[in-house]
């Protein structure tokens, strides 16, 4: 009985071809089932490691490729007491699809600190040489990031030589990336939290809300950025009335300022009105203040010109230029503040008439208070 029905399933026309279909199908689903799973598997173990474990898993499952096997090419976290304070704090990079051709793509996140640009020195020429320093990629990475945010760290970063306050995470997104930037949130959220939480910064939490696109870069020719950079911020207390000068025309040199968190400087060179000689066309005014860490190092390059200040000194006899430098403490911003003003010119009495009103100018111009003249010195 049995063998003829299987003799009339295998002489069916066409029973033997359809159940042979069925059976590839079975498998084929079967095969594609397992390997569904294991991919998975397998991506949910990479949302669980990258970035420190903290990624959103839901937010970012439903950004990446669900039909793409994820893979984990750059994972490091240096958050926390970690010796040194690391130029990247944390990154991890996840990648999918065939890197060699099309159909491929990747998410990227960084952690890195906002530093200042490292000083040379705390005189003038080494605070202005800063200005003109070129920052790292790994700092400006952010400017072209699907999304970024800089989160406040009020303790400060362990392991920097300096205090840093700040740091920056930036996240990039390609195959459409621009379009999920809101998304995204989440994630940079997640690793500000963490850089925060283990840096022990204190402080408010960063929100998804405040993770934006980065800033559209400034026109450099438009009007407005000219006028706004024509004097520099920590220039702009100084005018040339103070010196016995003539109102700055446009054939002047531009002045060379900086203003930065533990420094400031301004370098400038002014016509006289009327010059008694060839030698007093024009007269020069620089400022300096330092704050917090550079106070002692201000302190020790200067260490011989602050023995000699007096109330009312004398220019020594024979010379041609005179500089006059006067120096003072105060509290400006609520920090313990040193300050330095200098007047060269052909005149001494010019130098010595002037310096105490611009010194007192340029301190005003600061909000500071509590004042303490320390005294004059020529040079």
């Amino acid at each position: 009985m049995a063998a003829t029905a299987w003799e009339r399933f295998i002489g069916h026309r066409v029973l033997p071809k359809a159940t042979a279909m069925v059976l590839a199908a079975v498998l084929v689903a079967g095969f594609l089932l397992v390997r569904s799973e294991r991919r998975d598997a397998h991506n949910a173990g990479v949302l669980d490691t990258a970035c420190g474990g903290v990624l959103p898993a839901g937010t970012v499952r439903g950004l990446l490729p669900g039909d793409e096997t994820w893979e984990l090419r750059d994972d490091l976290d240096l958050t926390g007491p970690s010796g040194r304070g690391p130029r990247t704090l944390l990154r991890c990079s996840l990648e999918w699809g065939d890197h060699g051709g099309g159909g491929s793509g990747g998410l990227e996140l960084a952690a890195v600190p906002v530093l200042d640009v490292p000083l040379s020195g705390v005189r003038p020429r080494d605070i202005l040489a800063a200005r003109t320093a070129e920052e790292p990629d790994w700092a400006t990475a952010y400017r072209t990031a699907t999304t970024q945010v800089t989160a406040d760290c009020p303790a400060g970063l362990p392991g920097y030589p300096r205090p840093v306050t700040r740091f920056r995470v930036h996240a990039s997104l390609d195959a459409d990336g621009s379009q999920v930037a809101g998304e995204l949130g989440d994630a940079v959220a997640a690793v500000a939290n963490h850089v925060r939480d283990r840096g022990r910064c204190g402080g408010t939490a960063v929100e998804p809300s405040d993770v934006r696109p980065p800033p559209e870069p400034e026109a450099e020719d438009s009007e407005e950025s000219e006028d706004s950079e024509e004097v520099p911020q920590a220039c702009r207390w100084f005018r040339p009335e103070m010196l016995d000068g003539r109102a700055r025309g446009r054939d002047d040199r531009e002045p060379d300022g900086v203003t930065g968190d533990d420094a400031d400087a301004c370098s400038l060179s002014v016509r006289r009105a009327e010059p008694a000689n060839r030698l007093d066309h024009a007269a020069l005014v620089s400022s300096v203040s330092w704050r917090g860490p550079l106070l002692p190092e201000a302190r020790t390059a200067y260490g011989s010109e602050l023995a000699a200040l007096s109330r009312a000194p004398e220019p020594e006899s024979g010379e041609k230029s005179y500089v006059l430098a006067v120096w003072a403490e105060s509290s400006c911003s609520g920090a313990r503040t040193l300050s330095r003003v200098t007047v060269e010119t052909a005149a001494p009495a010019l130098a010595a008439d002037r310096a105490d009103r611009i010194l007192d100018a340029y301190l005003a111009s600061s909000a500071c208070r509590a004042v303490k003249v320390l005294g004059k010195v020529w040079k």
